[in-house]
């Protein structure tokens, strides 16, 4: 059932009468002319051992029962040039997601990889031949050169694939597609990239995997996770990325950032050096 949510108090109205939710497992923003659909694979919670540099009294205080929630999700967007994915989770459940907004993975016309992790580039092939087969892939060279999986799923793209070299944040990235940007956010892995959306003045960053357990690393963004290829440099470009998107008020959505995955990073005013992620749903 499709509802519009008020969020006049989070976005001006009209950012806010654009955003509206499927079911627990879609959630659909408008940036301009483009459509962005939250696709989750997962719901779930994490758990205390993936943490890195995180104090036990943090944990007491920000994750009191040892789990906090979390995601796996990939991201629709609907432009005027065609359907775009970005990162396609293990395959599982984005096809069956996608149908939601009428579209089925013939229709992708490009992918978009985050990182060469299992969980982003799992769902490219489906029994061993591309599940998006109209599409074309772009993917950061260093963590193509970085994946061994990476190259070999996309060796199957006989329409071709493409590797790029983001730009950099205060830069707002390199243009990749109209109205796309892609942005270095290395640490989590060597090519970790980000996507910067923009159509009429409105603008999302699609983050990827800059956090994991947002419990604890929206207050503590030190906090890194094993997953991490270099935890510090990870920590390091969190601590950039969040401090870019809530000085520019500009709405971020997460591949493991809980539904609906989309909301806006600001300031904590009682934890220097601290945020709070507001949920685009509240």
């Amino acid at each position: 059932m499709m509802f519009v949510i008020a969020l006049s108090f989070l976005f001006s109205t009209a950012y806010a009468s654009k955003l509206h939710a499927a079911a627990s497992d879609t959630f659909t923003a408008q940036v301009g002319d483009m459509s962005v659909t939250m696709l989750s694979e997962a719901q779930r919670e994490g758990g205390l051992d993936i943490l890195i540099g995180a104090a036990s009294e943090d944990i007491a205080e920000f994750i009191p029962t040892g789990l906090y929630p979390s995601a796996v999700a990939a991201y629709l967007i609907e432009s005027p040039d065609g359907a775009i994915l970005v990162d396609t989770g293990f395959g599982r459940e984005i096809e069956r997601n996608m149908g939601t907004r009428g579209l089925k993975p013939s229709d992708v016309k490009t992918v978009l990889i985050t990182h060469a992790h299992g969980d982003h580039i799992g769902g490219l092939l489906k029994d061993g031949a591309p599940a998006y087969p109209n599409a074309g892939v772009i993917i950061s060279k260093l963590d193509y050169d970085w994946s061994a999986q990476a190259r070999a799923y996309l060796s199957k793209y006989t329409g071709g694939f493409e590797t790029i070299t983001p730009g950099e944040l205060a830069a707002e990235g390199t243009e990749v597609l109209p109205g796309i940007r892609a942005i270095a956010a290395y640490g989590h892995t060597p090519g970790h990239t980000m996507f910067m959306l923009e159509s009429k003045g409105e603008k999302l960053l699609i983050w990827g995997d800059l956090t994991h357990a947002m419990a604890i690393q929206m207050p503590r963004p030190g906090v890194s996770v094993t997953y991490d290829s270099d935890p510090v440099a990870a920590a390091r470009t969190r601590l950039e990325v969040l401090k870019y998107v809530s000085e520019n008020k500009i709405p971020i959505a997460g591949m493991h950032v809980a539904f609906p995955g989309i909301g806006l990073v600001e300031p904590d005013g009682d934890n220097p050096g601290g945020y709070k992620f507001i949920p685009a749903d509240k």
